[in-house]
C-alpha cells in the first residue's frame, strides 16, 4: 500500500461517500486494572445520528492518516502452523470479511487478544466498522483501461476514556445549572492510541497477508500488540532504516565522509525513486555497491560485511526512508555549538577544514551571496 492509495480512502470518509459503504460499528468497553469487558453496543450506521456518524468516520479516519514507516506501517503476518491457523488474528479477520454475520462475533476474538495480551494506562473503547470500498484506478502501468474494484475492509480504532474536568453545565430540560458528574466518561475518538485496518491493498491488487498498523506514537510501534495481537513480524521503522543505512554507509566509507561524495550517492540513490514511479524503490546489498561505485568508491568490497554487521545480511531499504528530501534544507550539520540546515544539493560546497596558522578547525561553505545573520550582512575578511 502506498501514499496515493491511503489518500485515496481517506477522503471517502465523510458522510454521503458513494466510495465507501459503513456498515456496521460496534465498540467495547475494555477496564485498565483487569481487562473485564463492561459492555458491548453493536449498531447499524445508517441507523445512527448524524453527529455520532460523523465522530465515528473521524475516528477511523484518524487510523489511516501519517507518514509511511513512522505512523502507519504495512506489516505481514506470521507464518502460523495448521493447529494455530483457526485462532489466529488472519484467520479470524478474513473469515469475518467473508462471514454474513455481526462483526461482533469476531471482533470480540480481537478484543479478547488485547485484554489478555496488553494493558493500557487508561479504560479504553475498542471500535471495529466493516465496510466496502470502491477503489478506482488503472489495471496495468501504461493501460489507459480504468476499473472499479469492490474491496472489504475491516477497521479497528482503540481510544483512551478521559475523566472530565469538573465544570458547570447547563441543562435546558431543568433550566439549571448543575455540576458535571464524574461518571461523565469521555471517549477521545479523535486522537485514537492504535488501530489497523484490513487487507491491505493497492489500486491492483488486495493482499490478504498483510495489515495496516498505526500507532499515535511517531517512529515507534507497540511491539506487544504487533506481535501477540495482530500476530505480525515487527518491521524497522522509517527512522531506524535511515540509522541502519547510513551505518552501512559509514562502514563503506571508512568512518570519515566528504560531504561531495555523499551528494552524488543521495543524487544517484534519487534517481532512482523517481523513475521507478509508482513502484516501491528498493535499495539491496546489490543496488547500495553500484551507488557507491558509480560515486567513486574503490572498496566496494566492504559492503557485504557492513549489512552483515548492521542488518545480519541482505536487507531492502525503501529509498523514500534513506534518503533526504531534495525539495527542503534536509540535511543537518551539526556540533555541540552550532546546528544548520542546507539542501542535499549543497552537500559539496561544504568542507570540514584546519587552518595551518593557526591549527583551528573550521566549517567551509561555499557562498554565492552574503551571509545575513540577525538582519545584518557579514562583513567579508581575507585570512
Amino acid at each position: 500500500m502506498n501514499k496515493k492509495d491511503l489518500s485515496d480512502i481517506r477522503k471517502e470518509f465523510k458522510l454521503g461517500s458513494y466510495m465507501l459503504k459503513v456498515k456496521e460499528i460496534y465498540s467495547v468497553y475494555l477496564k485498565k486494572d483487569n481487562g473485564e469487558i463492561i459492555t458491548g453496543e453493536l449498531e447499524y450506521f445508517e441507523m445512527m445520528e448524524v453527529e455520532k456518524r460523523e465522530l465515528y468516520l473521524n475516528n477511523f479516519k484518524k487510523v489511516l492518516t501519517g507518514t509511511l514507516d513512522s505512523k502507519i506501517f504495512e506489516l505481514d503476518f506470521k507464518n502460523i502452523n495448521e493447529e494455530e491457523s483457526e485462532e489466529n488474528t488472519q484467520h479470524v479477520l478474513y473469515a469475518a470479511l467473508n462471514s454474513k454475520e455481526r462483526i461482533s462475533e469476531y471482533a470480540d476474538k480481537i478484543v479478547d487478544k488485547i485484554s489478555q495480551n496488553y494493558n493500557y494506562d487508561t479504560d479504553v473503547v475498542i471500535s471495529f466498522t466493516k465496510a466496502e470500498y470502491y477503489s478506482d484506478g488503472k489495471r496495468k502501468k501504461d493501460s489507459l483501461e480504468e476499473y472499479v474494484q469492490a474491496i472489504e475492509v475491516i477497521l479497528c480504532s482503540v481510544n483512551k476514556v478521559e475523566i472530565p474536568k469538573k465544570m458547570l453545565k447547563f441543562d435546558y430540560t431543568e433550566m439549571k445549572f448543575k455540576p458535571n458528574s464524574a461518571l461523565d466518561m469521555v471517549i477521545n475518538l479523535n486522537s485514537p492510541v492504535e488501530g489497523f485496518m484490513f487487507p491491505s491493498f493497492t489500486s491492483e491488487y488486495v493482499d490478504v497477508n498483510k495489515i495496516i498498523y498505526y500507532s499515535s506514537k511517531s517512529k515507534k510501534m507497540n511491539n506487544v500488540f504487533v506481535e501477540k495481537v495482530l500476530e505480525c513480524n515487527i518491521k524497522p521503522t522509517a527512522l531506524e532504516e535511515k540509522e541502519n543505512f547510513n551505518a552501512i554507509l559509514g562502514i563503506s566509507l571508512g568512518g570519515k565522509i566528504k560531504p561531495d561524495i555523499v551528494q552524488d550517492i543521495y543524487e544517484r540513490i534519487n534517481e532512482k525513486f523517481q523513475d521507478e514511479g509508482e513502484e516501491e524503490p528498493i535499495l539491496d546489498i546489490n543496488e547500495v555497491t553500484r551507488v557507491l561505485r558509480e560515486s567513486g568508491v574503490e572498496n566496494t568490497g566492504i559492503v557485504k560485511s557492513a549489512f552483515e554487521e548492521v542488518c545480519g545480511g541482505d536487507y531492502e531499504f525503501k529509498v523514500r526512508n534513506v534518503i533526504p528530501d531534495f525539495g527542503s534544507k534536509s540535511i543537518k550539520i551539526e556540533n555541540e555549538s552550532t546546528n544548520i540546515t542546507i539542501s542535499p544539493r549543497d552537500l559539496s560546497t561544504v568542507k570540514q577544514v584546519v587552518y595551518v596558522k593557526s591549527g583551528k578547525k573550521c566549517l567551509l561553505i561555499e557562498l554565492k551571496e552574503d551571509m545575513v545573520i540577525d538582519g545584518f550582512n557579514l562583513e567579508t575578511e581575507v585570512d
